[in-house]
């Protein structure tokens, strides 16, 4: 099935203009979409729902004339880009390993060899320094919107693709284009840190919606809006979720689960920004069936996305290579209508532009040059299996190293996290009452108390506090652990430092 898509990706190519070879060409992924599809509806319009920012911010005029020309031997005396023969850069001669190993240590002289030089007919170094189009180089924007089509297949007409600096940049432009200072924001009940931090600088409030082991409870979200107070501001519209192996928690939201979130989006009218960086993490369950070895079998353990469930174009997905390739590369994409793509590129524009030059070489040489689509596919595949070993290894040590009489942990089967919760009742029934403090403030006490002794044992976790949008809303004592992060054969000697900072806290009968 996937090599069979491929080859329509191939055909649809090869029946296509060819990439422009100018400085800062206007790109945009209606033109790599597949043709002859079957109708689909259009996108539902979201001008009522921009913000007041955002309904100001239009395409700059010197970007809208590279929309409207298209001369095969055009001289541009308009716009100020340098001249790339200034330029002191020649080339770049990188080295990558095989798609299908991971982690592997590959000597120079047996890796996948990629350059880019100055006047080199595929990508011009001289084009990729240069100022470019707010929508990405044409050749890492074609493909990231054959691998969205490949994955996803909006089931809407009018969906684009564009480059962003990272999921962190698009998520400030997200907020930027939909809400205004004093704004909701719907999140899930625990949420990246980063997150709140990013919408609190822009004024915004984050209503947390209550989650179990799928993630946020469709029942509450319901709930929360049907019972929305005017008093507190306009009623949210704006749901930011992370579906799959959520950060900090490691929930996936299933297919029926996502259902049912989705059709209380059409109820309320709600619009989700979908950030799923760890999508492609699909690890499976612990000790038992092996992992996927074959790519079809891969993409079938692939979530389904709210992209892929979206008839009314009311999602915005954000996508990103930190997790997958490298987070010095600052590039990512985002899908949804064409319409908020639009003033997503009207943002750009005016802030980071679009990712650097030779992230964008680096990107397209590495995915489209080396790997192509069936090559990209074995990588993701192949680390989730890299990344499935190191799981184990952690849970391994928890079920070793943790007092399992205080400590509950779900294994995660998608993601980087794994998520502990402590069961105070057994050492301390009346907590809630002890010193007439509030149950939040003795749950942050008993945090903070773990996690510095976890310091001087020296092993570092997240707090589950700095995950929540009101730390009075805090139920319980947790901690978040990443088996990303340290190398493998340290896991073992964290866990085992962290268990012991659990154990003299309950050791001195608090």
């Amino acid at each position: 099935m996937l090599r069979k898509k491929i080859a329509q990706i191939e055909q649809n190519r090869a029946s296509s203009d060819p990439l422009p070879k100018t400085t800062a060409p206007y790109a945009s992924s209606t033109f790599y979409k597949l043709k002859n599809v079957p109708d689909k509806p259009k996108a539902k319009r979201w001008d009522d729902r921009f913000s007041v920012d955002s309904r100001n911010q239009n395409i700059s005029p010197l970007k809208l004339a590279s929309r409207v020309f298209n001369h095969p031997d055009m001289i541009s005396l308009g716009v100020a880009r340098p001249s790339a023969e200034y330029f002191p850069w020649e080339s770049m001669d990188l080295f990558c390993t095989d798609s299908s190993s991971p982690g592997a240590k590959s000597p120079l002289e047996s890796g996948l060899r990629m350059g880019c030089a100055k006047g080199e007919d595929d990508y011009d170094l001289g084009i990729a320094m240069n100022y470019g189009y707010s929508s990405g180089s044409p050749h890492l924007l074609r493909y990231l919107t054959e691998h969205t089509e490949l994955l996803h297949n909006p089931p809407y007409q009018d969906w684009e693709t564009v480059l962003s600096c990272g999921t962190t940049s698009a998520m400030e432009i997200a907020f930027r284009i939909f809400t205004n200072p004093g704004d909701t924001v719907l999140m899930d009940g625990y949420m990246y840190s980063g997150t709140l931090t990013a919408a609190q600088s822009q004024g915004l409030n984050a209503l947390g919606i209550e989650m179990d082991e799928q993630g946020i409870i469709p029942e509450d979200l319901d709930h929360k809006l049907n019972t929305w107070d005017s008093k507190k501001g306009r009623k949210p519209f704006v749901l930011y979720t992370i579906p799959s192996g959520q950060n900090p928690t490691s929930t996936t939201q299933g297919f029926e689960r996502r259902k049912e979130i989705y059709q209380l989006a059409e109820k309320h009218n709600l619009f989700i920004l979908e950030d799923d960086p760890y999508f492609y993490f699909q690890m499976g369950k612990h000790t038992t069936d092996a992992p996927p070895a074959d790519l079809d079998d891969y993409i079938k353990s692939l979530p389904v996305s709210y992209l892929s469930l979206d008839v009314s174009g009311r999602v915005l997905r954000m996508d990103t290579t930190s997790k997958i390739l490298a987070p010095g590369l600052r590039c990512g994409w985002v899908t949804g209508s064409s319409q908020v793509i639009e003033k997503f590129i009207c943002y750009s524009e005016v802030g980071v532009v679009c990712p650097s030059g030779p992230s964008q070489v680096m990107a397209y040489k590495l995915l489209d040059v080396k790997w192509g689509h069936e090559g990209f596919i074995r990588w993701l595949m192949n680390l989730s299996a890299e990344y499935r070993r190191r799981r184990d290894v952690l849970v391994a040590a928890c079920e070793k190293h943790l007092p399992t009489e205080y400590c509950v942990w779900k294994v995660p089967e998608v993601g980087m996290f794994l998520w502990i919760d402590l069961d105070l009742s057994k050492s301390n029934p009346t907590i809630n009452q002890v010193n007439g403090t509030e149950p939040w403030q003795k749950y942050l006490e008993i945090e903070g108390e773990i996690f510095n002794r976890a310091q001087e044992n020296g092993v570092v976790v997240s707090k589950a506090s700095w995950f929540i949008p009101d730390v009075k809303d805090l139920k319980q004592v947790s901690f978040r652990l990443t088996f990303a992060a340290a190398k493998e054969d340290a896991l073992d000697k964290g866990m085992e430092r962290f268990g012991q900072a659990v154990r003299s806290y309950f050791g001195k009968g608090q």
